[in-house]
Parts: structure tokens; C-alpha cells; sequence
């Protein structure tokens, strides 16, 4: 069997109905998504998150236009899929702010699962295009002028990362971090800016300069895992699995 991506996903709505629809569907598409209820929180999140699906209940929450533009002006989810869960009326509307896709409500199961699956092509796409594996690997970090701060790297490509840190970084810092990849001893370095943070400690870092020899096993690497895109099978649906 294909090995199937793990994508990242946030799901905006207030509708326990919608939840427990969509929650079994992106399960099947193995797309990890968290599920917000306030516009605050998730405009932090596509501010500052890079996500593969942005999916808004477009009839069900306070201001959504808000929170698609917000993502399509940051620099991690300006590409991300986004899908506007809409009532009759509204679909121009979304479609003008930037939804790619739309699920009409109610959200019937086997509407939402053909809609998601045209989505997750898309999605997957724009994984390859951007080059970046999402990851779970220790930092050695420093801040330049600063001191050592414990973190942990969530995605990785070859011009830079994103990491949650235990204290909050500043826009603009200069990053000093080593890492080891998955299956390598050797320590990877790497010199870089801050170009996005939060007050949680999320933060993403542009990388300014990586020795030769440590940027050609990294993209050695990237290549390698990139590929399994290649090969993601397209996860399989029974229309009847939610028939009664």
C-alpha cells in the first residue's frame, strides 16, 4: 500500500454538526486539523501555522472574510487550499475572497467527502511546490546576542523552518540552530532570520546561510521525502460507509 501524507488542517466553526462530519472525513484524508471556535485564535493561526487546508463555515462564524484574507496575506498560507463551508447565497462571496472549494451546507457526508477530495489534489500540490516536510526534530538553538533556548523544529525545507520554542522569539532575530535529520548522525547547521512569531513561541526562520556540505544533505533528504508525495495514494471512500 502507498504511503498516505500527513497533512495539517484548521477547521472554523461553532457547529457541532459540521464538526462531526467533517472530523471523520479529514480523518480518512489524514489531515490532522484542529478545530476553532473563535475568530481570534484563528487568525493567529494562519498568521502564523503553515497549513495545507484552511476550512471555514463560512454561514457559522462571525466575520470569515477576515480570517481567508488573513491567510492569504501571510507569508506561511498565502497557497494554502482553503474551503468555505456555505449556505445558498453565499458562494460568490466566498469564491471572491479566496476559497478555492466550497461545501454546501448541511453538510451532507458524501458531498463533503467528493469536494475534500478534489481539495486534497490540490493540497497535495502545493505541498510539492513548496518543498517543506513537517517534522518533529530537537534544535540546539541560540539567539545571536542572546542565549540558548530549548525548541523543537516543526517543518523543514531547504530555505528555512518553523519551530515552537518554550520562550517567545522576536521578527527580525538571528537564529544560530543544529539539528539532526531523521536516519543521520551528522548535525545539520544553520544560520537565520525570524520572519514570523507569535507570543506562544511559534516562530518561523528564513535561513541566511547553511555550510555546503550540511545544505546538500539536507536537500538530499528533502528530495527523499518529497518523493513519497509522488506516491500518495489518494485515500480510498465508500459512499455507503455513512449510510445508515
Amino acid at each position: 500500500m502507498k504511503e498516505q501524507i500527513q497533512l495539517d488542517g484548521l477547521l472554523l466553526t461553532k457547529d457541532a454538526q459540521v464538526v462531526s462530519v467533517m472530523n471523520e472525513i479529514l480523518g480518512n484524508f489524514a489531515i490532522d486539523t484542529e478545530v476553532c471556535g473563535e475568530i481570534d485564535s484563528a487568525l493567529d493561526a494562519v498568521t502564523q501555522r503553515r497549513l495545507d487546508t484552511v476550512i471555514v463555515d463560512w454561514d457559522g462564524v462571525t466575520d470569515p472574510t477576515r480570517v481567508v484574507r488573513a491567510a492569504r496575506k501571510s507569508s506561511p498560507n498565502s497557497n494554502s487550499t482553503i474551503v468555505a463551508m456555505v449556505n445558498e447565497g453565499s458562494e460568490t462571496h466566498a469564491l471572491l475572497v479566496g476559497a478555492n472549494f466550497m461545501i454546501l451546507k448541511p453538510a451532507d457526508p458524501d458531498h463533503a467527502n467528493r469536494c475534500m477530495r478534489a481539495a486534497y489534489g490540490t493540497m497535495l500540490q502545493n505541498r510539492r511546490r513548496a518543498a517543506r516536510v513537517t517534522v518533529d526534530l530537537p534544535a540546539v538553538t541560540r539567539v545571536v546576542d542572546g542565549g540558548r533556548i530549548d525548541a523543537r523544529i516543526s517543518d523543514l525545507s531547504v530555505s528555512g523552518l518553523a519551530l515552537q520554542s518554550k520562550q517567545p522569539l522576536q521578527i527580525n532575530q538571528e537564529i544560530l540552530a543544529q539539528f539532526s535529520l531523521p536516519g543521520f548522525a551528522n548535525l545539520v547547521h544553520a544560520t537565520g532570520k525570524v520572519v514570523n512569531a507569535n507570543a506562544n513561541g511559534r516562530a518561523g526562520v528564513r535561513f541566511s546561510f547553511v555550510p555546503e556540505e550540511d545544505l546538500n544533505l539536507l536537500e538530499n533528504w528533502l528530495a527523499v521525502e518529497l518523493a513519497k508525495l509522488e506516491k500518495a495514494e489518494m485515500p480510498a471512500y465508500h459512499a455507503d460507509q455513512n449510510s445508515n
